[in-house]
C-alpha cells in the first residue's frame, strides 16, 4: 500500500514538473532538445572518485589524530602508545556511531514525511467529498 502511494505520488510530482515545463514553454520539448541540454551538462572531473576517496581519508585521519591527541594528553598520559591503538578503534565507533544517528534521524524523518502525506491525502479527498 505505502509502495503504491508513493509510486502514485511521484507519478503526480513527475506530471506536474512536466506540465509547467510544457507551459511555461508553450511548446513540447523533443528528443534533440534534451539531447542538447545533456551535452551543456560539463563532465566530472575524470578522478573525481580518487578526490572523493582522498577527502574522506583526510577527515578519517584528523579525526584519528584528534582522537590520539586526547587520549595521549588524558588517559594514557603513562603509555602514550597505546593512544594510537586505542585512536583507530575509537575512530570507527565513532564513525559507525555517527552513521547510525544519521539513520535513525532519516527513519525518523521518513515516518514524519509519511504522516504529513497520509494528513494531507485525507484532507484533500474530504475537501473534494464536501465541495459536491
Amino acid at each position: 500500500m505505502r509502495v503504491l502511494l508513493s509510486l502514485f505520488l511521484i507519478l503526480i510530482i513527475i506530471g506536474e514538473g512536466v506540465a509547467a515545463v510544457a507551459s511555461s514553454n508553450s511548446s513540447i520539448i523533443n528528443s534533440t532538445q534534451i539531447q542538447g541540454y545533456i551535452q551543456q551538462i560539463p563532465a566530472p572531473s575524470p578522478n573525481l572518485f580518487e578526490e572523493i576517496l582522498n577527502l574522506i581519508a583526510q577527515g578519517y585521519n584528523f579525526l584519528i589524530g584528534l582522537i590520539q591527541n586526547i587520549l595521549q594528553n588524558t588517559l594514557l598520559k603513562e603509555n602514550p602508545s597505546l593512544a594510537d591503538t586505542y585512536a583507530n578503534i575509537l575512530g570507527w565507533l565513532t564513525i559507525l556511531t555517527a552513521i547510525y544517528i544519521i539513520l535513525i534521524v532519516a527513519e525518523a524523518f521518513r515516518k514524519f514525511i509519511g504522516y504529513i502525506l497520509i494528513i494531507g491525502w485525507i484532507f484533500i479527498l474530504a475537501i473534494m467529498v464536501l465541495a459536491r
